[in-house]
């Protein structure tokens, strides 16, 4: 989307952090942003400061993890104008402590927050972006966790993960539409998480060890980027067309090693006189034309028959 002027742009976790910033970034282009935020009043401020730099926009209260809130909001943005620019953006952190002590109500909320929510999103928005025929642009926030997990919060790592698998699905599915993608891959940005977290997990508060990490993370993601540097980023890649938004290249050293330790593991078939997955007749089942990968044009048979046997 080289032009963004007149675009409706819908922003969730749009009052703070990344999605006020990408907010402003879009606004700065030209579009018309609809701030969401599960603090509608946070939102109704942040969207008056657009304004009064000169920008058309308006805030709404929208709880992401809830699918009725998202009728409404679908509702309200629609009188806005045709969003053409989704943001799916909202996040919180995770329990803490061992996998196995989770409370089951965190890590529910969590990934309903997580990832449920491009899902209530996508079904509000993504229909009608990709039958208006024009260019349009979907961007999710996933995390540098959702490659090079650390050790922290398994709910946040695993519903990150998630949130990946759901934006590089969708690249196959938008191929053949007007509707691009990117999904943001962001390391430590000094946003509110940890607080925001905090005041809406549901259960009981969090004590001892695992409130001393919440305090010691809080500390960690203050001297993180700046959030007005990542929603700049963001929407460079909306007009430029990128698929994966890397924003701290420090990064980079462990994914490498986290995929030379995944491809490494790659050796002979388990089965010595098995021909080998069809895997171009199983996108063909499904209806698809192709898979974005690497491999580019390559057909994956092709590239099956590339790939040294590592022993």
């Amino acid at each position: 989307m080289k032009d963004l002027s007149g675009k409706t742009a819908f922003v969730t976790g749009a009052a703070s952090g990344i999605g006020l910033e990408t907010a402003r970034a879009l606004a700065q282009r030209g579009a018309r942003p609809i701030l969401a935020d599960i603090d509608g009043v946070r939102a109704e401020a942040a969207a008056a400061e657009l304004r009064r730099d000169g920008a058309d926009a308006i805030g709404i209260a929208l709880n992401v993890a809830e699918e009725a809130d998202w009728a409404r909001a679908g509702e309200t943005a629609g009188r806005f104008g045709d969003v053409r620019i989704l943001v799916s953006n909202a996040g919180v952190g995770g329990g803490a402590g061992a996998f196995e002590t989770y409370d089951p109500e965190v890590w529910r909320w969590a990934y309903a927050v997580n990832a449920h929510a491009h899902l209530y999103a996508c079904r509000t928005f993504l229909g009608a972006m990709k039958a208006a025929g024009e260019p349009a642009h979907l961007a999710i926030t996933a995390s540098m966790v959702a490659l090079v997990p650390p050790p922290i919060s398994v709910a946040y790592i695993s519903s990150k993960f998630a949130t990946l698998g759901i934006a590089m699905a969708l690249r196959n599915e938008l191929a053949d539409t007007q509707v691009g993608i990117s999904v943001l891959c962001p390391g430590m940005s000094a946003t509110n998480i940890v607080a925001t977290t905090a005041r809406l997990r549901p259960g009981a508060g969090v004590q001892g060890a695992a409130a001393a990490t919440a305090q010691n993370m809080s500390g960690v993601l203050a001297g993180g980027m700046s959030p007005a540097r990542i929603g700049e980023r963001v929407v460079q890649a909306i007009e430029t067309g990128e698929f994966f938004i890397f924003t701290h290249p420090e990064w980079k050293a462990m994914a490498q090693a986290q995929f030379d330790e995944i491809l490494s593991a790659f050796g002979p078939s388990a089965d010595p006189d098995y021909a080998g997955d069809d895997i171009d007749g199983l996108i063909a089942a499904n209806g698809a034309r192709r898979m974005n990968v690497a491999v580019g044009a390559k057909t994956s048979r092709e590239a099956q028959e590339e790939t040294p046997d590592v022993r």
